[in-house]
């Protein structure tokens, strides 16, 4: 995710006593966060699937963000989910001792400039068993004196996904977003612009639609109203 003022997150894993296949491996440690200027952090979890068999594990988020000097978050796991979805559609295969950091947590940070610390969990579970879990909590730290870094969006990015009335799409350069249904017809032609832009989809029936920014690749995204 491009961050651009690095904040102040600090990570804090627990796991859960019954938790036999999953483990984490690694995980982002501390972000500092500035309060002062409105911005949108990442945060990354490394899972290991510490058992001899293979292991198809959902994710949820267990804990909101509360109010603090934070907005809305969301996480990615098989999608992007936004701040009304806790629980992700789908799953990611892990076969025996494999590690996977398919798992990215976001929060934005308003113009608030509160000094303040939250938490936040997320679980992750055997799509066969829910007790065979992992429990993860993220603290949380923001203040309005931390050091503020500018940094450059490097790759392009489309959230939440699923999305419902707007996605947010970053781009490194001026652009356009093609979006076709899943019949193939071309539905939405959007410029871009370089850093985030909100596009409008609540015109859009809630269904499958693919969607290219470079003109030759494509990615799936839902649409639920």
């Amino acid at each position: 995710m491009k961050n651009f003022i690095v904040a102040s997150f600090l990570l804090l894993a627990s796991t859960s006593l019954d938790a036999q296949s999953l483990s984490v491996y690694e995980m982002d440690t501390v972000v500092e966060v500035n309060s002062g200027s409105v911005a949108d952090y990442g945060f990354y979890i490394k899972i290991e699937n510490v058992s001899s068999e293979t292991v198809d594990v959902y994710a949820r988020r267990a804990y909101n963000v509360p109010d603090c000097a934070f907005d809305s978050a969301y996480f990615c796991w098989d999608y992007c989910y936004g701040s009304v979805v806790d629980s992700s559609i789908g799953y990611i295969t892990f076969n025996a001792g494999d590690q996977k950091s398919d798992f990215s947590g976001h929060v934005y940070s308003p113009n608030t400039s509160l000094s303040c610390t939250d938490s936040t969990r997320y679980v992750f579970f055997d799509a066969k068993n829910a007790n065979d879990s992992l429990s993860v909590w993220v603290t949380i730290s923001a203040g309005p004196t931390m050091e503020t870094i500018e940094l450059s969006v490097n790759q392009d990015m489309v959230y939440p996904n699923p999305a419902n009335n707007y996605v947010m799409v970053e781009v490194v350069d001026y652009t356009d977003m093609l979006l076709y249904n899943s019949l193939g017809a071309l539905v939405k032609n959007v410029r871009l612009v370089p850093g985030q832009n909100a596009v409008r989809i609540d015109e859009l029936s809630n269904g499958f639609y693919m969607y290219s920014i470079d003109g030759s690749s494509f990615k799936r995204l839902v649409v639920s109203h």
